[in-house]
């Protein structure tokens, strides 16, 4: 996005989400792209607004983190300006709320999500100096920041504290049971573009949950936009193009996945759904096809 672009166009929102999936995920501007997705539901907003206070937190972290060299130091700089200063937090009364996930209501309401909050922490983080990312720990998004020697697990959406091992054991015992355990793969990275998918994925399922079909088909081509090479997406959103009625853009998206399963991207289970369904739309029939589609998402 270009200074000469301050209110994109639709057209040109769509544009560079199509350039975000060209890039590498090392390449990919979190926060730049988590606002162009969100200006899709807000059209006609200004960036100018999100862009000076993006500036403003990492100006704000210069200064409150300035000696900041442990990781807990730099966690708790996060805290004091993500959270005592400029006031984000957790929706906790309405954890299921659209604009939870969409960066720039965020910053008008200073309440997200733990994703949309994360990518906060995150640019941040970044534009202080200091590395940053995300951790794919399931059901709870967390920020992991580094410090000189070190690093820390935070939790964006209870006021950035930090998290030791005990209190991962019980957030996972909180998301899975009783009897659940942490496991390595729980302190993966995630990558920003991962970060991104995430947010909409959350979207995506909450539209699902009460029957908005045709946002979570825009929602599943933004994911298709920005993320290519997972197949699934484009599979999802034709499933669901189908059950719109869409019947020929279903196809073409289906047509679009066998193919690219054809060529090397074997996956038999989902070419045996894509070629059932392809034999309903032949048919001219709509069969329920929403069991079919991912419906992970992030909890409180």
């Amino acid at each position: 996005m270009t200074p000469s672009s301050i209110t994109p166009s639709i057209a040109e929102q769509y544009d560079y989400l199509k350039s975000v999936g060209r890039l590498t995920d090392e390449e990919v501007d979190i926060a730049r792209t988590a606002l162009m997705l969100a200006a899709l539901d807000r059209p006609g907003i200004s960036f100018q607004k999100y862009e000076h206070h993006l500036k403003i937190l990492g100006l704000d972290l210069a200064n409150e983190g300035y000696e900041a060299e442990t990781a807990e130091e730099r966690a708790l700089a996060l805290k004091d300006v993500l959270h005592d200063r400029h006031g984000y937090q957790g929706n906790e009364k309405n954890y299921d709320d659209l604009q939870n996930a969409n960066l720039m209501s965020v910053i008008d309401r200073r309440l997200g999500i733990p994703v949309s909050l994360g990518i906060l922490y995150i640019h941040a983080a970044r534009a202080r100096g200091w590395q940053a990312e995300g951790v794919n720990f399931p059901g709870h998004f967390l920020v992991r920041v580094y410090g000189e020697q070190d690093q820390a697990i935070i939790d964006p959406f209870h006021g950035g504290r930090v998290l030791d091992a005990h209190h991962l054991r019980d957030l996972i015992r909180t998301i899975g049971g009783d009897k659940a355990e942490l496991k390595p793969e729980y302190y993966a990275t995630i990558s920003d573009r991962g970060i991104l998918v995430r947010m909409l994925n959350n979207i995506k399922v909450r539209c699902l949950q009460v029957s908005d079909f045709s946002l979570a088909a825009d929602i599943l081509e933004r994911m298709s936009l920005i993320d290519p090479d997972k197949i699934e997406h484009t599979y999802e959103h034709g499933i669901l193009l189908s059950h719109l009625g869409e019947h020929e853009k279903s196809r073409q998206k289906l047509l679009t996945c066998l193919d690219r399963l054809e060529d090397g991207q074997g996956d038999k289970r989902l070419k045996k759904h894509i070629l059932e369904t392809l034999k309903d739309l032949s048919k001219a029939t709509n069969r329920n096809v929403l069991s079919l589609i991912s419906n992970d998402t992030d909890e409180e």
